[in-house]
């Protein structure tokens, strides 16, 4: 091969000219398509993942427009009302939190979690009706597991930020886990919780309209339960009567609903007299008899027992009784607890409050509606009920008191000296007949001024 022919450095036997090789070159070109459509795709890919987010995030937006309820007025309605709207949002944040949040950003899923403590908080804060410890409780522990999902997985979510705030201030993460377990604990050891009464003592309260039996809250309120154990053996409650009935509020409202028992002035009381109830009903203060006990513990529920209380005066009348007969959050903090009633042997202690509250009164009554004095101040039974006996029982055997007290009150049968014994309802009666007021006599119509006169104004004889 001569010098002409021989390939020069830089050149291969296929390609003389010294060019690129032709399969080099369709592999760029192929590479770089490649590269091309993966990065559209990558671009496609970025935008749909954004739009998703961006959906995800509407679909957040949404569930808070269509569920969050409105703030409760905490400052018109100190007491809470129950709202189930609440808890209904509560669940929506949650499912949404589970099937889109947790897997979008690092963003959604713990500002929903911050969403669903917040609105815990806000749930627990304004229905302090809900009295059952462990409920509230279930309620905290789900706040703070949420929050501690926040500051353990999320640590660049700006609740867990520190850059700003002041030395030794922690995040208002850990800032709102601790205000969480700091009013459970106080809720543990203040708030008014539902207390089954003592075992042991029982007062058996029987009325016209059939027996009550009560369980004492001898823990809560010592001295009352004393005093009122030795009125009630002595004879104090006999022969008086419930003169008043408050049935105010609804099931969205908080009010007050129960009767209550008069003083020693109501004994002797007949029915549909309504100035001699108006009179028995009237409360004589006592202020300062006994101490406050109670009230800040057991709430005013269904079947408590608690002793009046005047608004005007510092402490409780010592010797009028309240029966509530359905939730009365109106009454919380207000009255002290006494007891609760409880169907136990064979007493449907409830049944005979339902059937004393459910009683006519005068407030029915037009005279008495319309009458300025009257109206709106109190609810006077137009027949009263009368508390025939009072019994204390101590582990099911009568308590007996001595000397005078035992002279003055009621004297017990003999299947009253055991509760086991006790003929329930013994001195029941049905609700007697309202009086009719009597028709004119033939002979006061004859003196009548139109007597002898016809439809017409005319006498009998010029009509003949």
């Amino acid at each position: 091969m001569d010098s002409k022919t021989q390939p020069t450095r830089g050149q291969s036997a296929s390609d003389p000219a010294g060019g690129m090789d032709p399969a080099l070159i369709r592999k760029i070109v192929i590479g770089t398509v490649v590269a091309l459509a993966l990065g559209f795709a990558f671009m496609l890919w970025r935008a749909w993942q954004d739009e998703g987010r961006l959906d995800r995030w509407d679909t957040l937006e949404a569930i808070r427009v269509r569920h969050e309820p409105a703030q409760d007025p905490i400052w018109e309605n100190p007491y809470g009302v129950y709202n189930e709207e609440r808890e209904k949002y509560i669940g929506a944040l949650e499912q949404f939190l589970t099937e889109q949040a947790a897997t979008t950003d690092d963003a959604l899923a713990p500002h929903t979690r911050f969403m669903i403590a917040k609105t815990i908080a806000d749930h627990i804060l304004a229905n302090p009706g809900m009295l059952d410890q462990s409920a509230r409780g279930e309620w905290y522990t789900k706040a703070v597991k949420h929050l501690e999902a926040i500051r353990d997985q999320h640590p660049d979510f700006p609740l867990n930020w520190t850059m700003l705030n002041q030395d030794g201030l922690a995040s208002l993460t850990r800032q709102f886990i601790k205000w969480l377990e700091a009013n459970r604990a106080w809720e543990q050891e203040h708030m008014l919780s539902a207390t089954a009464p003592d075992a042991g003592t029982r007062v058996l309260v029987r009325t016209t309209r059939g027996d009550m039996l009560l369980g004492l809250y001898g823990e809560f309120a010592p001295a009352w339960t004393k005093a009122f154990v030795e009125r009630a053996a002595s004879g104090a409650y006999d022969g008086r009567f419930f003169v008043e009935k408050r049935d105010i509020g609804d099931a969205a409202e908080p009010g007050e609903h129960g009767f209550r028992s008069g003083g020693a002035a109501s004994r002797g009381l007949e029915a549909y007299d309504v100035k001699g109830v108006r009179a028995a009903s009237e409360v004589k203060s006592r202020a300062g008899v006994l101490p406050e006990e109670a009230r800040n513990r057991i709430p005013l529920d269904r079947g408590i027992v608690a002793v009046w209380h005047d608004g005007g005066d510092e402490y409780d009348t010592d010797d009028l009784l309240l029966v509530v007969t359905s939730r009365s959050p109106y009454l919380d903090y207000k009255y002290t607890p006494i007891g609760r009633l409880v169907d136990e042997s064979g007493i449907t202690s409830l049944l005979t409050a339902d059937r004393i509250f459910g009683g006519d009164v005068w407030r029915a009554e037009d005279s008495v509606r319309d009458d300025s004095e009257s109206r709106g101040v109190l609810d006077w039974f137009q027949v009263p009920v009368q508390i025939v006996k009072v019994l204390v029982y101590r582990d099911g055997a009568l308590v007996e008191p001595s000397g005078a007290a035992a002279e003055s009150r009621v004297a017990p049968e003999d299947s009253e000296r055991k509760l086991s014994s006790v003929k329930a309802d013994r001195f029941k009666q049905e609700t007697p007949t309202r009086p009719v007021a009597p028709k004119k006599s033939t002979e006061d119509a004859d003196k009548a001024p139109d007597a002898g006169k016809d439809d017409a104004g005319k006498d009998d004889d010029d009509a003949k």
